[in-house]
C-alpha cells in the first residue's frame, strides 16, 4: 500500500469516524472502499484488490 494524506471537512471526518467505530474498521479502510466504489463506477473493468485480513499479534504480558 502507498501512504497518502487527504483533507476532510469536519462533518466528513466526524461521519467517517462514527461509521468506522460502528463497523470496527479504521477510517482509512472506509476511504479505500469509497475510492474502490468510485473507480468501479468510473471504469466497470476495474477490479479492486481484496483487503488482506487484519491480524493483530497477541502477546502475553508478563505477570
Amino acid at each position: 500500500m502507498k501512504r497518502t494524506n487527504i483533507y476532510l471537512n469536519e462533518k466528513q471526518h466526524e461521519k467517517l469516524q462514527e461509521q468506522a467505530e460502528k463497523e470496527g474498521v479504521p477510517v482509512a479502510e472506509l476511504v479505500r472502499r469509497a475510492v474502490d466504489a468510485f473507480l468501479l463506477w468510473d471504469d466497470p473493468t476495474y477490479h479492486p484488490t481484496p483487503p488482506k485480513p487484519q491480524t493483530r499479534n497477541s502477546h502475553s504480558s508478563p505477570a
